[in-house]
């Protein structure tokens, strides 16, 4: 193994994807390092990545240098990745597709070949799947999303994944919504799960064939938001001793019981980011420092306490200005399993381009020094043009009666386009190939719109899930007829056009005004559109 990583050199591999993850520590210290850079993920910009790009790390210098072959193709929104300790097999998690994609790493070219039957299929979760980890061990993969705990054994050949009996595995609190980072211990006995909607933290006991089970958990961990995109992470020192879980702010420090697993009440500690929010986490090789991205473009060094696992901040105070700082500001931190350099993906903005941040790390107090040359631009990527499809065929002429301010307020709240969690939470499309259902929900820095429309059939790749049971509070679905419309909402505003008609609300969501509009063809609802914001 040890021959394999000195061959395979620094390698970074780099997902062009809708959101951010960070590399544990523990994953870093055994395997080249992996760098996510989420790819595009601009507020109301939507655009699906369909591949991954690998980039080859100088050791002199830290630069990426990007791998001939790339970008390699994956599944629909790769979002997060690990590699099997002795960096010969990665993983990358589809969050479109509910699928993890498994490759073999050329250890000469760092060129990625696809394993046998990739994609594998995951567990059904709406939101898709959030973060994947292999064991210290190499023989198991984890991935957390709102199904619970995902587990496939590792075939150490060729890479195959196989589904351990009884996954998923059930989170520890009674809903399913909010599971983000887990993390493996270095002795492959237990595993952590984090929740950030509950704000929780979940331990299980990992088994002889890699199933999971829960001990005497969950326990309050933190004050995450329940934004999906909030950041949070779970990592397990390189010592073992303790697991670091992070909210926006702070870090709650857990000591582990090396025995049963158990963890004992946490030390909080704010990280003082002033107006910032935590963004990325990471910590080096030797347990001696921990660094935080926050969402303004800064990065910050601490000190470890090797007893009590506690964060100080850095006797020599400072932070590295990175990236754009820019709207959206989310940024992934890892480190090289040297632990010589840093990095930092910025996810740049609608005008400029996503970056890699480069930093040499002083061994003696971890101060970060800026590279040469950085930060680097990040390579384009391969997107799928699902949004072109969806507004393929709108009446143009509806456009203009989004924010039409004299349609009636509706009589009965109708709180929009009841959403579950399968739409609630996620950015992007859905389509039932059974009732040619179609359902959007973008969202943008100043408003957003959701969209439950009938539509043809869609590109063979877009996500199939069934709409049929999607409804405004008053009642309203597709199919519903006008006279049932009118009957629960009142009179509407009508816009005629391209053969349709509109019919308009307007109504308050959260305090501000919104258009909840109904498209009437034939006498039936053929779309429920709601913009609001702005």
């Amino acid at each position: 193994m040890r021959n394999l990583t000195a061959a395979l050199g620094a390698l970074a591999i780099a997902l062009l994807c809708c959101e951010g993850s960070v590399l544990s520590a523990a994953a870093a210290a055994k395997a080249p390092f992996v760098l996510i850079v989420p790819y595009f993920a601009v507020v109301g910009d939507i655009r699906a990545s369909k591949s991954v790009s690998v980039y080859k790390i100088d050791a002199g210098t830290g630069a990426p240098t990007l791998v001939a072959g790339s970008p390699f193709a994956a599944a629909r929104d790769p979002s997060a990745e690990t590699l099997a300790p002795g960096g010969r097999f990665a993983y990358v998690i589809n969050k479109g597709s509910n699928s993890v994609s498994g490759y073999e790493v050329d250890a000469a070219t760092g060129a990625l070949r696809p394993v046998a039957g990739s994609p594998f299929t995951m567990d059904y979760s709406a939101a898709g799947p959030n973060e994947i980890v292999v064991d210290p061990a190499g023989k198991y993969a984890y991935s957390s999303s709102d199904a619970g705990v995902s587990a496939f054994s590792i075939d150490a050949t060729t890479g195959v994944l196989s589904r351990v009996p009884g996954s998923p595995f059930a989170k520890g609190t009674s809903d399913g919504f909010g599971t983000t980072s887990i993390a493996v211990d270095q002795s492959d006995k237990f595993a952590y799960v984090l929740d950030h909607f509950n704000n929780t933290i979940s331990a299980y006991a990992i088994d002889a064939a890699g199933a999971l089970k829960l001990t005497g958990s969950p326990l309050a961990a933190g004050q995450n938001s329940n934004d999906s995109g909030s950041s949070s992470t779970a990592t397990v020192g390189p010592n073992g001793k303790f697991l670091y879980v992070t909210d926006p702010c702070c870090v709650d420090v857990f000591a582990i019981d090396a025995t049963t697993g158990a963890l004992a009440p946490p030390a909080h500690v704010s990280l003082g980011l002033g107006d910032g929010s935590l963004a990325g986490f990471a910590i080096d090789p030797t347990g001696k420092f921990a660094y935080v991205a926050d969402d303004d473009g800064r990065v910050y060094t601490y000190t470890i306490n090797g007893a009590t696992g506690a964060l100080k901040a850095a006797a020599r105070r400072f932070s590295i200005r990175t990236g754009t700082g820019s709207e959206p500001g989310l940024y992934s931190l890892t480190i090289d399993p040297t632990g010589t350099f840093a990095y930092v993906i910025d996810l740049g903005s609608r005008v400029v381009r996503p970056t890699i941040s480069a930093y040499r790390i002083d061994p003696s107090v971890g101060e970060l020094t800026p590279t040469p040359r950085s930060p680097y631009a990040v390579a384009t990527n391969i997107t799928d043009p699902i949004a072109r499809w969806f507004d393929t065929g709108r009446c143009a002429a509806f456009d203009s009666a989004r924010f039409a301010e004299t349609a009636p307020v509706a009589e009965r709240d109708s709180g929009g386009v009841m959403f579950d969690r399968i739409t609630a939470k996620t950015r992007g499309y859905f389509y039932d190939p059974n009732s040619h259902s179609a359902l959007r929900y973008p969202s943008t820095d100043s408003e957003g719109t959701f969209t439950l429309r009938v539509s043809g059939p869609a590109p063979s790749d877009v996500p199939q899930h069934d709409l049929s049971h999607l409804h405004t509070a008053s009642g309203i679905k597709l199919g519903s007829s006008s006279a049932e419309v009118v009957s629960l909402l009142g009179k509407p505003k009508i816009v005629n056009a391209c053969g349709l008609q509109r019919y308009i609300y307007l109504r308050n969501r959260e305090g501000e005004p919104t258009s909840l509009q109904f498209t009437i063809g034939n006498g039936r609802v053929t779309e429920i559109f709601e913009d609001f914001g702005g």
